[in-house]
């Protein structure tokens, strides 16, 4: 028999605040591939120094160093998402009048803080589907925020809870509104 998923969210209650922790939802094919990738990358990116200093005209320098250049911003980039799938969470503390979203070992990213009053209708967000985006996967997200969890904050949404199944952000949403940290006029 199938045990019940009790969710990955850890919900902390102080009095001055609500802390809602999130460990990043491990996907071990895409560890296992991007692990495989940075072994090749580093093996290539080696031989690519070595071309550049065995190069016997300049403008061969000149292109492998700059190649070199973007070969490096795309292992940084898979190196930062091998620490964020290892061990990236997703912190949200909301009280003393702020909501704050920190991604705690997400590199290149800081924590955003929001005034409590501005933010409104807190909603489950629609997400299309894997069959909706078919061969477009790789732009998915390219221009939206990633998250369950929707609010408006001004003349923009912003969003939280990467990968949370939908019963698990409803009940993150009714905890945020049993601890009074919204007042009901927040939610859609």
């Amino acid at each position: 028999m199938e045990k019940p998923y009790q969710g990955r969210a850890i919900v902390e209650d102080n009095f001055e605040y609500l802390k809602i922790t999130i460990p990043v939802k491990r996907n071990y094919i895409s560890i296992i591939w991007i692990c495989c990738w940075i072994t090749f990358w580093g093996y290539f990116g080696a031989s690519a120094f070595g071309e550049l200093f065995n190069s016997p005209n300049e403008f061969g320098r000149v292109f492998m160093l700059l190649w070199i250049g973007g070969w490096a911003l795309g292992g940084v980039t898979a190196v930062k998402t091998i620490i964020w799938l290892f061990w990236g969470k997703e912190i949200i503390e909301i009280g003393m009048g702020t909501f704050s979203i920190n991604r705690k070992n997400d590199l290149f990213t800081r924590e955003k803080v929001y005034d409590l009053n501005e933010c409104r209708e807190f909603r489950i967000r629609e997400i299309d589907s894997e069959s909706d985006r078919k061969f477009w996967f790789v732009f998915y997200y390219r221009n939206k925020e990633k998250g369950t969890i929707a609010f408006d904050y001004g003349m923009r949404n912003f969003c939280f809870g990467e990968d949370l199944y939908e019963p698990e952000a409803q009940y993150l949403l009714n905890v945020m509104k049993n601890k009074k940290v919204l007042i009901e006029s927040q939610f859609k």
